[in-house]
């Protein structure tokens, strides 16, 4: 049986100064490394047994990865902690969605050493970050050698745990573009307790022109095997007038295009009954901001 608390198995560990000797060691163990940023994810399933790395590359010691640059828009390095970004009054003004599911990552303990790449790369459907960073727009550098490559963050979840991050590929980076003029942005999730991955999660972005809504997004967590963005829930509020009936019109349509599961934190029928709750929330908070 496995002892879940204690780290049974053995490994090397190596702590690089830059970004290349990091690179530079992924390729010497073949992939057969994991890259460890706060360490929060990566440290629990080796555990648990679910990974056995050959070797830990700690990023830790890479000045050149931690840093938060107001441009406009954000270019955020992957050690940024979720407490940095839970503290910084830009990101609380500008990007609140992203704020508020900074606020809503578990601990204060986890907060500190959680870092947004490593949330992101765990690959996670839970995954707090992402949903803002979805709605908003975000994307992700990485590089491995001398190639580099900038996707979107949309595009970067293959399935549960999975992401278009090769076994030699580093993300460096979170680009994130400046919201436009009366936009307005809220994140919601619920869990068992406070301390505790979501049950459902739901970041919102609306661009308000007077009465209208001139564009939407709205990203959902942990109801599908990735962050799932509700396209048909977002053209129904774009372009039109914003109403009361159109609200709940949306909000019932996310519980059509979303496809959560049963599993020890919630089951498929509450999940959809509680997403168009948060989602009516979520959209209702966004609207009124975007001024």
């Amino acid at each position: 049986m496995i002892n879940s608390h204690i780290l049974s198995q053995e490994f090397e560990f190596v702590e690089p100064h830059t970004i290349g000797e990091a690179v530079k060691w992924m390729a010497a163990y073949r992939g057969n490394a994991k890259f460890m940023a706060g360490g929060t994810d990566l440290l629990v399933r080796m555990k648990m047994g679910r990974a056995r790395p050959e070797a830990i590359i700690n990023l830790s010691k890479i000045p050149a990865l931690r840093y938060l640059i107001i441009e406009p828009g954000l270019r955020i390095g992957v050690l940024t902690t979720f407490r940095q970004i839970e503290r910084n009054g830009f990101i609380q003004k500008r990007y609140t969605a992203l704020h508020e599911a900074a606020k809503a990552v578990t601990s204060i303990q986890i907060k500190t050493m959680g870092t947004l790449g490593g949330n992101l790369c765990h690959g996670s459907p839970a995954a707090d970050s992402a949903p803002p960073l979805i709605a908003f727009g975000a994307e992700v550098r990485m590089i491995e050698g001398d190639k580099e490559r900038t996707i979107p963050l949309e595009a970067f979840f293959s399935g549960p745990g999975q992401t278009l991050l090769t076994r030699k590929e580093l993300m460096v980076e979170i680009q994130v573009p400046e919201p436009k003029a009366n936009t307005g942005s809220a994140f919601v999730k619920l869990g068992r307790v406070s301390a505790d991955l979501a049950k459902v999660s739901v970041a919102v972005v609306i661009e308000r022109e007077e009465d209208f809504c001139r564009d939407c997004k709205m990203v959902m967590g942990s109801v599908a095997e990735i962050p799932l963005r509700t396209k048909g829930a977002e053209r129904i509020l774009m372009g039109r007038k914003f109403k009361e009936d159109l609200v709940e019109k949306a909000s019932l349509q996310v519980s059509e295009e979303i496809k959560p599961i049963n599993d020890m934190r919630s089951t498929a029928w509450y999940r959809k009954e509680v997403s168009k709750i948060l989602v009516r929330d979520a959209i209702n908070l966004a609207w009124k901001r975007a001024v």
